[in-house]
């Protein structure tokens, strides 16, 4: 085939690869601030926790994000420590995580 249809998103986990991520310890969480530039720690020791269709991260108790994992747009990191996780909510507003892997996943 002379021309092939380009993946857009190539670089996206996808619904499958994100529902792998469940139960998985993170050491940290940082949030990107579009406004002011960089990013901004919002938790520690955390881990992501898939049920039914929500995708959320929680550290020490606390809801850090939470979105439709369908409407999620991740990614892993280039050294794969890590994955991005970015969602515009009800208002408009883009919010976009990174959250660094620790090792293991949770034990319940």
């Amino acid at each position: 085939m002379l021309f092939k249809k380009k993946n857009k998103n190539k670089n996206c986990m996808t619904i499958e690869q994100l529902k792998d991520l469940d139960k998985r310890q993170l050491k940290y969480v940082t949030r990107r601030d579009y406004e002011k530039g960089g990013e901004r720690k919002i938790g520690d020791e955390g881990a992501v926790n898939v049920t039914g269709s929500d995708f959320t991260i929680v550290c020490f108790g606390k809801t850090v994000f939470s979105a439709p994992i369908n409407e999620i747009k991740a990614g892993e990191l280039m050294d794969l420590s890590g994955f991005t996780a970015s969602y515009t909510d009800k208002n408009g507003e883009r919010i976009c995580v990174i959250a660094r892997y620790s090792e293991g996943k949770v034990k319940l």
